[in-house]
C-alpha cells in the first residue's frame, strides 16, 4: 500500500504514526529511496489534539536512511511549529518495541490485574474500591501501586497489538479479558 501512496504522491519524506511491528520501518525503508522515520503516537482517541502537546513524541530513523539528517531536521521543525515536543530515538526497533510492550501491553497486564482483583474480591463480596484504599498511600509514596479501573478491555489498541509483537506469553492478556467478560457480567469497557 505505502509503495502505491509513494508513487501516487512523489513524497521526500514518509512519517509512520501508527503502531508497528518490530522491523517494519526498516523493512519499508530498504523498498525506497527516501527517507522512513517512525514516530509512535501516544495518547488517547477522544482527546488526541490535546495529547499530542502534551507526549513528547519520540522518533526514530534507519542508520541507513538517505537525506537522513535533512529529514530528522524537517520533521523536528514541522512538530516544533505544531507546538509538538520531540525526542529521538537510537533506533526504529527500539521505538517499535517501545510503543507495543511499554504502552498498550503494560497497559493491558495493569487491567487484567484490576481484572482478577476484582473478580476475587466479587467472589468474597468484597467492595473493589474500598480494598483498593489499602494501596492508595503507598502509591503517593512509591509510584508503584495503581489502582486500575477493572473493566473489559475493547478498542482497538491493547488487544490487537499484542499481534503484532508475536509472543505467546502475551496471549495470556487476551485470554483474561475474554474470561473476565464472562465472569463479570455487564463489565464497562476500559478502552
Amino acid at each position: 500500500m505505502y509503495l502505491h501512496y509513494t508513487k501516487k504522491f512523489n513524497p521526500e519524506c514518509i512519517v509512520i504514526h501508527s503502531t508497528i511491528s518490530p522491523g517494519t520501518t526498516e523493512r519499508i525503508q530498504k523498498k525506497l529511496n527516501i527517507p522512513v522515520i517512525f514516530s509512535a503516537t501516544r495518547g488517547v482517541h477522544k482527546r488526541m489534539l490535546k495529547d499530542l502537546r502534551i507526549y513528547t513524541k519520540f522518533f526514530a530513523i534507519s542508520k541507513n536512511a538517505p537525506k537522513k539528517n535533512w529529514a530528522i531536521s524537517q520533521y523536528e521543525k514541522t512538530m516544533k511549529k505544531s507546538g509538538i515536543k520531540t525526542q529521538q530515538m537510537s533506533k526504529p526497533e527500539t521505538l517499535e518495541l517501545a510503543k507495543i510492550l511499554c504502552d498498550t501491553t503494560y497497559l493491558g497486564w495493569l487491567i487484567n490485574y484490576a481484572q482478577l482483583t476484582n473478580t476475587i474480591a466479587i467472589q468474597h463480596n468484597v467492595n473493589y474500591d474500598e480494598m483498593w484504599q489499602f494501596s492508595d498511600e503507598i502509591h503517593d509514596k512509591l509510584g508503584n501501586r495503581p489502582k486500575m479501573f477493572p473493566g473489559f478491555i475493547g478498542g482497538h489498541c491493547v488487544i490487537p497489538n499484542l499481534e503484532l509483537i508475536q509472543n505467546q506469553t502475551f496471549d495470556i492478556i487476551k485470554s483474561i479479558n475474554k474470561k473476565y467478560s464472562k465472569q463479570v457480567k455487564n463489565s464497562k469497557n476500559y478502552l
